[in-house]
């Protein structure tokens, strides 16, 4: 299981790297990401904060 873990890691940084020709926009998507899941981890605090209420 842990070598299919392996496998599956490396076959989706194979894909990244394929989706974008320059570091500068693999920066730029994990940039992307990184924004993306704030925002969706800010919108659940908010979720949790109204439910608390």
């Amino acid at each position: 299981m842990k070598r299919f873990a392996i496998i599956a890691a490396a076959f989706a940084l194979s894909l990244t790297l394929a989706a974008c020709n320059t570091w500068s926009g693999v920066k730029q998507d994990a940039k992307e990401v990184g924004q993306a899941a704030g925002k969706g981890i800010e919108k659940a605090g908010e979720k949790v904060q109204d439910i608390a209420k």
